[in-house]
């Protein structure tokens, strides 16, 4: 039999101020009837509808007490009815099994996109998302102390809870995989929730693209080194009060809450705040909420506490209260890939708020609609990882790790390609240098001039920490002192746990246990670091320790009986103040003579050579030494017998000026046909570079 449906909708009443439009549901029926004719309803948007088939009841009393005459909307729907719930209706229940499907979708999209840190082969050439060594950066870039005193008083900042949570979890990154599990969960809950907050608004809503567009934008700014985890957590805090708030049917109660959720959001989480109370305008207005203009005391109150710590010198910049820019390293100006997760999020509330009364797709119409967004967004990743990825700075962050690691051969094999970057190829010869092989074997790796031994200071905390471990392998214990304290004290969170450590190095060998003392007592309230921090106490105030020790000994013993200013003599010569004040360091006096070799600097070399050869700084030539004086008199072989040149060095030699003679008509191919044989030698270096 069929029926003629009539869907009837009672508003609340005008205490709540709420009269959002709605839409006939099914349900299972409720006990009684309306007249002659069974009664369905269901309460949504803050009413109730009824659906009643046929026509009205006569019974007057009914048709104006239950149905509100004069308050009620009339829709007319033709559907079949049967004992089972009408095949397609948007029912309670159906609309959770959506949610949950979508939410499973999510969850799978989730682990198939962002699975690929901690799962990620490890080998740059074999996969270019491999990621884990960023996470390992991003720890150090933090010294996150687990006192009270410390954390309230980073509680006591604008945005201190976002910071502790962030320093609780960051601090974990150092543990292998940790910082990519962490970050996938974290990310992937985000999304689950945006998508909850865009089903609480609109029910039939099916644009999951709008809810994943946000996390993928803050999926990208994760890769930049000088963005700071807090934002992440911030924007996870905003989420979940609006997700609340929303949860509040009446629209006084929902506007106290908003402003108390605004308040907290600006001491607890920061900028995010001004984000949460533009929302709320922008919901209640597209809402058409009676009086939604009250909500505009939102943002007014965030923007008033924002300038007054601005005034009051509490917070520096503007920027840094109302913008994502106060979770960036704050000497720098960020990219804009910062601010396109929250222009995603703004851009999906709005639609959805605009949306939230149109037509709902079904069957395949939404099927279609569903794979056409996770196209999109799959196209989305893979262009923000080619635009905002780490490719560029993988390897430096790479060799980062296995420095700090002193995995020196791991170095090496990543150095074997070719490169022209003075960053890669200074870590290259510090490695050379750690394992005692610098001068012998310098040449058969990529070099390009000196300054791949030192490259230029830029006040960055990543060159700072870098030619600290420089400095620190050369045997200049000050100069790795002071890039140390620059590298520490310009770390984006508190300071850098490998450079305290080294403060700490240093310090013993000055024998200024006090200041060593302080900072082993950092390091001990830390999580990683408390274990080894605790053995360096046997070495305080207790120099026998120190001297005996095989490190801090041997570079006590390189400490000069004069003070100098470094460099202010030259590169070359404080190295080779070093190599005379410890001759066991051979170390600096390699670095000194490649540095001549690099240089072409032939003059000095002669001097360097004839000065020391045969003590106990030079008792033997290394391979490139001799490779560079056959050069130095290339028709006396007697001075090359003089400092011992071997005849296997010798005969090549021979050969290669004899195919250098043979090829020198053809200039232009004759360095690539020389490179084949003889490019790990000093010689084509000098001649071709």
């Amino acid at each position: 039999m069929k029926y003629k449906f009539y869907a009837i909708r009672r508003r609340t009443g005008r205490s709540g101020g709420d009269d959002l439009p709605g839409r006939p549901v099914f349900s299972l029926p409720r006990a009684g009837s309306l007249g002659d004719f069974p009664l369905h309803t269901v309460a949504e948007n803050g009413g109730e509808w009824y659906t009643i088939p046929g026509f009205f009841s006569k019974n007057k009393e009914n048709r104006k007490g239950k149905c509100g005459a004069g308050r009620s909307r009339v829709r007319d729907m033709s559907n079949k009815v049967s004992g089972k719930r009408q095949k397609g209706a948007d029912s309670p229940e159906l609309r959770e099994k959506d949610a949950r499907s979508m939410a499973g979708i999510m969850g799978v999209f989730a682990v198939a996109v962002l699975g690929i840190f901690p799962l990620a082969y490890d080998n740059y050439y074999y996969n270019i998302l491999e990621t884990k060594y960023h996470f390992y950066c991003v720890e150090q870039n933090q010294l996150f102390q687990l006192t009270p005193i410390f954390i309230i008083d980073k509680l006591m900042q604008p945005g201190g809870l976002a910071m502790v949570l962030s320093g609780c979890l960051v601090q974990f990154f150092i543990i292998p995989n940790v910082g990519a599990m962490i970050t996938a969960a974290l990310l992937t809950s985000l999304g689950a929730l945006f998508w909850a907050i865009l089903k609480r608004i609109d029910p039939r809503s099916h644009g999951i693209l709008w809810a994943w567009l946000p996390v993928l934008s803050l999926l990208f700014v994760q890769w930049d080194f000088n963005y700071r985890f807090q934002g992440t957590v911030a924007f996870g805090m905003m989420l979940l009060a609006l997700y609340l708030v929303l949860g509040i049917r009446n629209f006084i109660p929902r506007l106290i809450a908003s402003l108390f959720a605004s308040l907290l959001l600006f001491g607890l989480a920061g900028p995010v705040s001004l984000l949460f109370a533009l929302s709320m305008v922008g919901y209640e207005a597209m809402s058409r909420t009676p009086r939604w203009y009250y909500s505009a005391i939102l943002p007014m109150i965030v923007l008033i506490l924002g300038g007054l710590c601005v005034r009051y010198s509490v917070i520096g910049e503007y920027r840094f209260v109302f913008l994502p820019d106060s979770y960036y390293y704050f000497r720098l100006v960020p990219d804009k890939v910062i601010y396109f997760s929250w222009i995603a999020f703004y851009a999906a509330l709005v639609v959805t708020c605009l949306c939230k009364n149109k037509e709902s797709w079904a069957g395949k119409k939404r099927l279609a609609l569903g794979i056409s967004q996770f196209i999109i967004l799959g196209l989305i990743f893979w262009k923000g990882f080619d635009l905002y990825g780490e490719q560029k700075s993988y390897r430096l962050k790479m060799m980062d790790y296995f420095t700090r690691t002193e995995q020196w051969d791991r170095i090496l094999v990543s150095c074997k390609e070719p490169t022209t970057n003075q960053l890669y190829l200074c870590y290259q010869n510090m490695a050379l240098a750690r394992k005692g092989i610098l001068a012998d074997e310098a040449f058969k790796y990529t070099q390009h001039g000196p300054r791949g031994l030192m490259v230029a200071w830029n006040k960055s905390t990543t060159i700072s920490a870098l030619l600290s471990d420089v400095y620190f392998t050369m045997g200049n214990v000050a100069a790795a002192q002071e890039m140390a304290f620059e590298s520490n004290i310009g770390a984006l969170c508190d300071g850098n746990p490998r450079m305290t450590q080294r403060l700490v190095q240093t310090n013993l060998i000055y024998g200024a246990y006090p200041v060593a003392e302080k900072y082993i007592a950092v390091l001990e309230n830390t999580f990683y670091y408390k274990d080894w921090a605790k053995a360096q106490r046997k070495f305080l105030y207790n120099d026998e320790a120190v001297e005996t020790d095989p490190l801090l000994g041997n570079m006590r013993r390189n400490l000069l009986a004069e003070n100098h200013l470094i460099q202010m003599d030259g590169f070359d010569t404080d190295l080779i103040r070093l190599a005379e004040q410890n001759p066991s360091n051979k170390a600096a006096f390699h670095y000194a003579g490649v540095f001549y070799l690099l240089a072409k600097d032939m003059t000095r070399f002669k001097t360097l050579v004839e000065t020391y050869y045969g003590t106990d700084l030079l008792p033997s030539l290394p391979v490139s030494f001799q490779e560079a004086v056959i050069i130095l008199s290339e028709k006396d072989p007697d001075y090359w017998k003089r400092f011992g040149v071997s005849e296997s060095i010798v005969g090549r030699f021979t050969d290669y000026k004899r195919q250098v003679l043979a090829g020198r008509n053809n200039s232009n191919a004759l360095p690539g046909l020389m490179y084949r044989s003889y490019g790990d030698t000093y010689w084509y270096y000098y001649m071709f570079k």
